[in-house]
């Protein structure tokens, strides 16, 4: 993978006395831009996107494009608290029907002058790359306008106001779009907003390089149904037709068809509950059990009667030790797991740096079932989100780490039951007799194929429909092609291609490796070039899964097709190339391994 272009540290005297960046650099743009491209399949509506970037205490992208070396990281955090926030088509029709947007969106923007720069200090620039989300509202046609909601937000929300980059500075672009205003924000929009939330980061960051190294043809992304479901909304990489979509490519009418059949009285699930948004209005948005369980106050009034139930079954496990039920056991042992993080938590809660003012938050069962329907760590009161992880509670971390790997096992299969007894909503995603859509996450370590990061210089989004999506197929998991390397081997790959009789794209030597879809099987040369100029090809001609063998056999050589090299060595190379597949409890992983050079031309 190409690395990501950088601008150099130089010794300037900014606010502060911090040596801060400048932004002209010999080797190359200092800004990268990476495009967004918004389609609108969804008949009968408008729609309307919102993107927030992300927040946190530093910002390693900044750190990155900026080449600070990892002993002034801290010196040189350029945090950034606060969301920057800009609205699509804000007024009006928005983005119709049949119609897109292609927004081309520079890694960062400038608030502050570069004499004035303290890297210290907040909101120095606007990061619009290192972790953001794209909320979509949708209004009907016939309205011809925003949903009151929008309307609000972008006129009158508590705490949003307007900022101006300074002259000359690089801001997102869209050609089709209303003239962007940028709002910065301290807080995000609510989940009872009438949107469909999706995430992404754009470029890579190789952690091993100092500085810290970006690769700025890689995006990571996912449409969220974690929290909730509002809209049916696909993703793919944009300038990646390998890559399938995460999400889903139904029509408006019927996702919200299936919504509304797993609300309906007769239902099994009748009476869970729904959004209330800021207008005092109910809203057809389904809260996931997660969300449920977390406390939202904007949910519509109790009692509900599935939420209820699960509570119920919950408890008789927990006290009746019931045997014979696979369900109660799984959930004891999961629980166990949970307790055994919370009695950590407890324990350490002063050597872990947590809040002295504060005690630990006290358990009961309440909080025990929110914890393990969000899979997350008791850290409550602690500053650090990295604290007591699950993988590293007592008992199923190093040794035992396959004992922490067949609790998550036994919670995923809890989360898939074709009951839906465990958890309803993650029934009506994936079900086809609901949503029925197995692309995308239902729970928050829904390890199907709802996330994904690939290689792309942006991103593609399509609501309602396929229309504008460069593959226009699910995604599925990849093939890892992982090759030999060695910066101390004289002879050694310097370039490699996917898809094509040219090898394109620069080794990283900290990862020789890439990903390949499946359904570029039988029509994807694979291509090398070493120190020598040499050319070396191979590519897969049978799908996955493969052997459950990690070696070279004749069976694990059979799905290479080594056809098209040109010299012996090559040839001797791609005989010594096998796949194999790795199986796990819902994806499995497919893997091509091929050697590294011989050191003899």
């Amino acid at each position: 993978m190409a690395a990501g272009a950088v601008a150099a540290i130089v010794g300037c005297t900014l606010s502060g006395a911090q040596a801060g960046p400048d932004a002209t650099n010999e080797i190359g743009d200092p800004n990268p831009e990476m495009t967004i491209k918004i389609y609108n399949n969804a008949k009968g509506y408008n729609i309307y996107p919102v993107l927030s970037t992300g927040t946190s205490a530093s910002d390693p992208w900044l750190q990155s494009v900026f080449k600070v070396p990892k002993d002034k990281l801290e010196q040189m955090p350029f945090p950034k608290p606060n969301q920057f926030r800009i609205y699509i088509n804000p007024t009006g029709a928005g983005i119709p029907p049949g119609e897109s947007v292609t927004i081309t969106l520079p890694l960062y923007s400038e608030l502050v002058p570069k004499n004035k720069i303290d890297p210290k200090k907040p909101d120095q620039y606007i990061d619009w790359w290192g972790g953001a989300r794209i909320e979509i509202f949708d209004a009907p046609v016939e309205d011809g306008k925003p949903p009151k909601a929008l309307r609000e937000n972008y006129k009158n929300r508590d705490g949003q106001v307007e900022v101006f980059p300074i002259k000359g500075s690089e801001v997102p672009i869209c050609p089709k779009c209303q003239p962007f205003k940028i709002f910065k924000d301290p807080a995000g929009l609510k989940h009872n907003e009438p949107s469909q939330l999706t995430e992404y980061t754009l470029g890579a960051l190789n952690l091993n390089k100092d500085p810290i190294e970006l690769n700025d043809h890689n995006v990571d992304f996912d449409v969220s149904y974690v929290d909730d479901a509002y809209l049916p909304i696909a993703m793919e990489p944009f300038g990646n037709k390998q890559v399938g979509y995460v999400g889903m490519v139904m029509s408006v009418s019927k996702f919200r068809k299936a919504l509304n059949t797993f609300l309906d009285k007769e239902s099994l699930y009748a009476g869970w509950p729904q959004f209330v948004d800021n207008q005092g209005d109910t809203i057809l948005k389904v809260p996931s059990t997660l969300h449920v369980f977390g406390g939202d106050p904007d949910l519509t009034p109790e009692p509900w009667p599935p939420i209820d139930k699960m509570i119920d079954q919950w408890n008789d496990c927990v006290k009746t030790k019931d045997n014979k039920s696979n369900f109660c056991k799984r959930i004891r042992k999961v629980r166990k797991l949970f307790q055994a993080n919370y009695d950590t938590y407890k324990e350490n809660y002063t050597a872990f740096g947590c809040d002295p003012d504060k005690k630990p938050i006290k358990l009961d069962e309440a909080l025990m079932r929110q914890h393990v329907q969000g899979w997350g760590p008791f850290n409550e009161f602690c500053s650090d989100a990295k604290t007591n992880l699950l993988e590293q509670t007592p008992g199923y971390k190093a040794n035992n780490a396959a004992r922490y790997q067949k609790i998550k096992e036994v919670f995923d299969k809890l989360q898939y039951m074709k009951s839906g007894k465990f958890n309803p909503y993650a029934l009506m995603i994936h079900s086809k007799d609901y949503v029925g859509a197995p692309n995308v996450y239902a729970y928050s370590v829904d390890d199907a194929v709802g996330n994904m990061q690939a290689d792309g210089t942006g991103l593609v989004i399509a609501v309602g429909g396929k229309r504008g999506l460069p593959n226009g197929e699910p995604a599925t998991p990849p093939i890892h092609v992982a090759f030999g390397y060695s910066l101390n081997d004289s002879i050694r790959f310097t370039r490699y291609g996917i898809c094509t009789n040219k090898p394109d794209r620069d080794v990283d030597p900290d990862f020789p490796s890439f990903d390949i879809s499946i359904t570029s099987i039988g029509d994807c040369k694979l291509t090398f070039l070493d120190t020598l100029n040499r050319k070396y090809v191979f590519q897969l001609k049978s799908q996955p899964p493969y052997p459950e063998v990690n070696r070279l056999t004749p069976a694990t050589h059979a799905p290479i097709d080594c056809s098209g090299n040109t010299h012996q060595v090559a040839e001797t190379w791609c005989e010594n190339i096998f796949a194999y597949t790795l199986v796990g409890p819902q994806t499995d992983d497919h893997f091509a391994i091929a050697p590294a050079l011989p050191q003899t031309p």
